[in-house]
């Protein structure tokens, strides 16, 4: 059971993030980086370790996992409670948007207000669990048996938050557990929805993978990231998360 979440952030980083941006070519030294629905902060703390960043700002709405977070963060790494859609007048050359568009009923407003704050020549990074994924409802935040139920967010909701039991953990309370659910079941993310939002955005993707085990699963359960096939109708059911690169629409 994973009990530092700001060490298990930092570590996805390292073992999942770093090596696509540089497989990619990314450099983001002298670069600002922002970090939207941060989290305890561990992933920015693992871009400025490998990147003397300009800036690495993080976002997010839960105050007492901002607050644990920034205590473990070094200077170069800030982070604040702060609604990603109030920010004004602001640029970044890298945006995360991991793990997050899932838990936002209008995932299209949120990728749209990315790209408003992306730079020419930026890059917007996106990961998500597709809801009728095995596991896209988040019940394995929950406990007891039917938290290991796959596909149990395809019953009628009634019947899904019946059986889904949420107890406080070391990521969240039962509240905020309760508010990740409820905010999925809003949301109900595809990745048909997510493909469309892309150009109604004004970004095109530079790089875009579906994984059967993604790779965060190497962290939680000691198995190897396996990627898709790419089976289009499939890929909804079978995909435990897709993860995407996209640019500016106008960038060659």
């Amino acid at each position: 059971m994973i009990t530092d979440f700001h060490a298990y952030e930092r570590d996805l980083c390292r073992s999942g993030l770093l090596p696509l941006l540089r497989a990619r070519g990314m450099d983001l030294t002298g670069k600002d980086a922002l970090d939207v629905g941060c989290g305890y902060g561990g992933v920015l703390a693992g871009l400025a370790e490998a990147f003397p960043l300009r800036s690495a700002r993080g976002v997010d709405l839960d105050e007492e996992m901002v607050a644990s977070g920034q205590a473990l963060c070094s200077g170069r790494v800030s982070l604040e409670t702060r609604d990603f859609f109030d920010m004004r007048d602001e640029a970044f050359d890298f945006i995360l948007l991991r793990d997050v568009l899932e838990h936002m009923p209008d995932a299209e407003r949120a990728l749209a207000k990315a790209a408003s704050l992306l730079r020419p020549g930026g890059r917007i990074f996106a990961s998500f669990a597709p809801f009728y994924s095995p596991f896209g409802g988040h019940q394995h935040n929950g406990s007891g048996f039917c938290s290991g139920v796959p596909w149990l967010q395809a019953l009628p909701e009634s019947w899904f938050r019946s059986l889904v039991r949420l107890k406080g953990n070391a990521y969240k309370t039962s509240r905020g557990l309760e508010s990740d659910l409820d905010s999925v079941l809003r949301t109900r993310l595809t990745v048909a929805r997510f493909r469309r939002m892309i150009p109604l955005s004004n970004l095109r993707v530079t790089y875009f993978s579906g994984y059967l085990t993604r790779p965060d699963f190497r962290l939680k359960f000691g198995l190897p990231p396996i990627r898709f096939p790419g089976i289009p109708w499939l890929e909804e059911l079978a995909c435990t998360g897709v993860e995407a690169l996209l640019a500016p629409a106008g960038d060659g």
